[in-house]
């Protein structure tokens, strides 16, 4: 297999992305005063593409209303699947994840038998699939492969799927309880979702939700709490003001402790009209803020051991990448280096990223001694990928990783 060594292309988009963003008020309080707190231009979604807008310009802002957090302007439906098309519509958890939350609610008295149950963003139901069999089970996702699997898989055993906009589907009978784990923050209208959930309830429905909030921001990934996958940024207050101005208001809270997941328990409740100004958010984000740039301060360091290389293999071609050429000096810093990119996502082979080669790890079988340095391009599948390089023959001692610890939803 002939392999071609390339240097970073840092080539922009001039064409217009206003097809791909949509400017759009705080999604909490409706507001449309705010000031910009983070910015990335011409931020590239995955690989490269001739025909199709993949570069973004990246603002995070501040209400200067409620002082939420939040991207604006936001994904448009248009943007959403044209920029996320290689990562999908959902995101998945850890495998011990669902059977720590079925234990949660089922001690809260949440899965009673004969209650109906709805999983607002319930992927292919295998959440579902899991909980008792004596409950109504209903799905609702935007993601139509994942919703076309659980029919395939799970309708047999009576859960019923619905692919719908979580703004707009509807039941005709009101759900007991209510789950959306790690959903809302993808949301651009999370208010609007909350009011549709409002009004598929009795008044003894419970709504379980679950964010990462930023109190707990503070994180080792260079990716950071402002992750370009979630369009509102949420703490504790900005929560509570979401809920309450669609009709929830919440009876309990509860922080995970191995990663950033802020669950709550809300029944219905009188909307409120004016939200509670978040008086203590700016200084969670100056705090916030200052946690994350130490974080690329020892990113930073780690890669300037490979400024003589020069070749250096990256394995990962994903978001973390874009990440490292936005916040780092890796690839500005070294102008004439040559790189070329592993990564096991069969979608991703044979494409490139700004301009350098995507293949199959399978090339390190044939070469293992292709370069002698690699950038473990990666947060969640940092262990994982050192692991299969040095199975492949790549010498460990050559591999660089740039976190100590990983720390995953």
């Amino acid at each position: 297999m002939t392999i071609r060594w390339s240097k970073v292309d840092s080539f922009t988009d001039n064409s217009s992305s206003t097809a791909t963003t949509e400017e759009r008020p705080c999604p909490v309080c409706g507001g449309d005063r705010s000031r910009p707190v983070l910015q990335f231009d011409q931020f590239q979604f995955y690989s490269d593409s001739a025909d199709l807008p993949k570069w973004v310009d990246i603002r995070e802002v501040q209400c200067l209303d409620c002082f939420a957090l939040y991207l604006n302007p936001c994904y448009s439906d248009f943007g959403f699947r044209v920029l996320f098309a290689e990562a999908g519509c959902s995101y998945g958890s850890t495998v011990s994840r669902p059977a720590e939350q079925i234990e949660w609610l089922k001690g809260r008295g949440l899965l009673r038998p004969g209650s109906r149950f709805l999983d607002a963003g319930c992927y292919d139901g295998a959440f579902l699939a899991k909980l008792p069999d004596n409950l109504e089970k209903i799905g609702v996702d935007i993601d139509k492969p994942a919703i076309v699997r659980g029919r395939r898989d799970f309708s047999a055993r009576g859960i019923k799927f619905i692919l719908g906009d979580f703004e707009t589907f509807r039941h005709d009978d009101p759900f007991d309880t209510i789950t959306m784990f790690h959903v809302l923050e993808h949301l651009p209208r999370p208010a609007l979702v909350l009011q549709n959930l409002r009004s598929m309830a009795h008044s003894e429905t419970r709504l379980v939700v679950e964010v990462p909030i930023l109190e707990h921001g503070i994180t080792n990934d260079i990716n950071g709490f402002f992750s370009v996958q979630h369009m509102t940024h949420f703490s504790r207050a900005s929560l509570r003001n979401c809920f309450a101005k669609a009709g929830w208001k919440i009876v309990e809270s509860q922080q995970q402790e191995q990663y950033n997941g802020f669950r709550v328990v809300a029944s219905p409740d009188v909307p409120m009209r004016l939200p509670e100004r978040d008086v203590q958010a700016t200084s969670l984000l100056h705090s916030y803020l200052a946690g994350w740039y130490g974080a690329l301060n020892t990113a930073e360091f780690r890669l300037s051991e490979l400024r003589d290389s020069g070749r250096c293999l990256i394995w990962g071609g994903g978001l973390h990448t874009e990440f490292l050429y936005q916040t780092t000096s890796f690839f500005n810093g070294t102008p004439d280096r040559e790189y070329v990119i592993v990564d096991s996502d069969p979608i991703k082979k044979g494409q490139s990223w700004r301009g350098i080669e995507i293949h199959s790890p399978e090339i390190l079988r044939e070469d293992p001694c292709i370069s002698n340095r690699m950038v473990v391009s990666s947060y969640g599948s940092q262990r994982s990928i050192v692991k299969a390089a040095t199975e492949l023959g790549f010498p460990v001692e050559g591999i660089c990783t740039l976190y100590d610890e990983v720390r995953v939803y």
